[in-house]
């Protein structure tokens, strides 16, 4: 099964020691007084660094200076800055030494205490907050990893995986490496440039990271969904995992495409950058910086925002911003207006840069404009729904207008702050408002893609409001909720699995082919040193060999490999022949992928390749007879990929190390 051989997996879990790893440093050496738990740490670090990272890697790609290195030293620099900051910068000395001072006695003190051995590696000094970070640490490692596996199930419908929107984004992705950002056209490509610092970090090739990237933005929107419930609600883990799990779980009511959920999805991308702001902007004490910092986080977050996706940044931000600036207390308009600030110089940045682009083009700016501000990769198709979308859409506004009349009591009657939940409930419906909206400069579509995000958290306002409730009288049972969010989540898979076992069902799985083709190019990736072999397949795949190994085409091996193999062997023995004649030199393994003809889907595009397989086994059997050695590397009853070994123990990474 692909699941058990892919990079998917071990990509993931490399990621996620990265994360804990990165915490871990967090806590120990930059916030150490201050409390700060995995979630906060997640989605505060994703929201400043990492839209100031993805600058980073445009600004570097136009230089023509990306790379890992250089991504991280730049990086680590300004992170550095960011933690000392640039009021202690203009005297560093008395800083450092204040802090060096401070640390060397605290480690004094502890040695003369004779701390124990686990003391020095411990972060938490708090009985109370240690049993509470641990427990939102596991919460969220559990959300996360129930995303992914439940997105990843969906891979059996992909139709995205080798299409030809699959092989123009991956050719994207590579792009990069050659310091190309505006490869063919002008676009929004930065989920694309995400794609490929991923696989940097977690090694995992870029087919791979193209093929997770739409399962990651998932996972990290249910956690955010998860914060932000927890931020603006008085429920702290009931409603926020019911919210984040029925993003993860629940495909019959939201109006997500199955056959594309393994598509990148830029509003999705944007979106993970998006509703922390919102947070942040109705709630600006939550952040905890100071008046510069605020501006340039948002300033660092529209502008990514707006190299990821325009519909985000020009349709969904302002009229989020104009709700909650008239709802917002009158102590926070100051940090709105410094938001709405950053917003607007960002726009004027981003205009800038993407006027000089359509330039050196030779592109209008308008229809740049309106090619990114509509996606024609983007349509609405969900079978899976057991009620009609807009049967569905009328409840939830229904749940709106009850919430609002039990905000309403809360608030006079308690004196309670519900003014997010209202300015959420009134963003819904104006987004429910403009899908009836008919302009060429509008997507219904896209529009509805972000619907399917903030319904999950329209439903956990309205369940943080009905707990609130509830509350009054079931106040003392509040210290069980480990055990009844435990309860909750069990509950909650089991009726995902047994509630849409049928609906799903229905649904028609897709062809094999591209995965196992995918899942054989995750094996050679793994095995073999790049640039040491070469793949015989089908002309579409050339893409993957980029910037990785050789590639030569059926037709090719078919006429000419034979007769290149003979005149190699017989000049072997000179060393001046390949010197002189190139053309006859042969990769140190060669990888024949081999389809069987007894491929049921005559509609996928490599259907027709199974009329080869009887010449490419002739072929491999004449090399055998010539005394090549010849393996069989991958095997399956779609496909089957041979090795012909030219020279031993010279490309397999196993052979090279040891």
């Amino acid at each position: 099964m692909m699941f058990l051989t892919s990079s998917i997996l071990l990509g993931f879990i490399r990621l996620c020691f990265i994360l804990l790893f990165l915490f871990y440093l967090n806590r120990k050496f930059v916030n150490v007084s201050r409390h700060v738990h995995f979630l906060d740490f997640i989605v505060l670090n994703w929201f400043r660094y990492v839209s100031g990272l993805l600058i980073i890697i445009f600004i570097l790609v136009e230089l023509d200076a990306y790379n890992l290195f250089n991504c991280f030293f730049v990086f680590a620099f300004l992170i550095f800055i960011d933690i000392i900051g640039i009021k202690n910068l203009k005297n560093p000395k008395d800083f450092f030494k204040a802090h060096v001072k401070t640390a060397l006695l605290t480690f004094l003190r502890n040695i003369e205490n004779k701390k124990s051995f686990w003391f020095w590696f411990s972060l938490e000094r708090s009985k109370k907050e240690k049993n509470h970070n641990t427990f939102i640490l596991i919460l969220t490692i559990l959300i996360g990893s129930i995303t992914f596996l439940s997105r990843y199930y969906f891979i059996i419908y992909d139709n995205y995986s080798l299409s030809d929107a699959w092989i123009y984004d991956l050719n994207k992705v590579i792009q990069f490496d050659n310091q190309y950002w505006f490869t063919f056209e002008l676009a929004t490509d930065a989920e694309l440039a995400i794609v490929n610092f991923y696989g940097k970090i977690t090694d995992v090739s870029p087919e791979i990271a193209l093929q997770v990237i739409a399962i990651l933005e998932s996972t990290l929107l249910a956690i955010i969904i998860f914060w932000v419930i927890n931020k603006l609600t008085p429920s702290k883990f009931i409603a926020p995992t019911i919210a984040a799990l029925f993003f993860s779980l629940v495909y019959v009511i939201t109006p997500l495409n199955i056959y594309f959920l393994l598509k990148g999805n830029p509003t999705f991308l944007s979106l993970t950058f998006v509703l922390p702001a919102f947070v942040y902007y109705l709630d600006p004490n939550i952040i905890k910086v100071n008046k510069i910092s605020y501006f340039l986080s948002f300033l660092c977050v529209f502008i990514s925002i707006g190299l990821i996706d325009l519909f985000t940044l020009c349709i969904l931000i302002p009229p989020f911003l104009i709700i909650g600036f008239l709802f917002t207390e009158m102590k926070n308009k100051k940090n709105n207006l410094i938001a709405i600030s950053a917003y607007i110089v960002g726009m004027i940045v981003l205009y800038i840069l993407y006027r000089f682009a359509c330039y050196f083009q030779r592109a209008e700016i308008i229809d740049y404009l309106q090619n990114n501000l509509i996606s024609i990769s983007s349509y609405t198709y969900v079978p899976q729904l057991i009620l009609p979308y807009s049967q569905i859409i009328m409840y939830a506004q229904y749940s709106t207008i009850v919430g609002f009349i039990l905000v309403l009591i809360l608030a006079i009657f308690n004196k309670e702050n519900w003014r997010a939940t209202i300015v959420f409930f009134v963003y819904f419906n104006f987004l429910i408002l403009l899908t009836f909206i008919k302009s060429e400069w509008l997507d219904n579509d896209m529009v509805i893609n972000s619907i399917s995000v903030i319904l999950p958290i329209i439903l956990g306002l309205n369940l943080a409001i009905v707990i609130r409730i509830l509350n009054f009288g079931l106040q003392r049972f509040e210290r069980f909720s480990p055990i009844t969010v435990t309860l909750l989540i069990i509950v909650m898979l089991y009726s995902s699995f047994y509630y849409q076992q049928k609906n799903i069902n229905s649904m028609t799985v897709s062809d094999q082919t591209p995965k196992q083709i995918l899942n054989a190019y995750d094996k050679i990736s793994q095995t073999f040193f790049n640039r040491t072999y070469c793949v015989v397949n089908d002309p579409a795949t050339q893409v993957i060999s980029n910037n990785s190994h050789f590639f030569m085409n059926y037709d090719f091996f078919i006429n000419q490999y034979p007769n290149i193999d003979a005149i190699n062997t017989k000049n072997k023995k000179d060393p001046t022949f390949i010197v002189k004649h190139p053309e006859y030199s042969l990769s140190k393994s060669v990888l024949v992928f081999v389809l069987s003809e007894n491929i049921i889907d005559e509609k996928n595009a490599f259907a027709e390749n199974k009329h080869y397989q009887k010449e490419l086994i002739k072929n491999i059997k004449l090399l055998r007879e010539r005394g090549r050695k010849v393996n069989l590397f991958y095997d399956s009853e779609i496909l089957k990929v041979y090795e012909i070994v030219n020279e031993p123990s010279e490309s397999k990474i196993s052979d090279l190390i040891f």
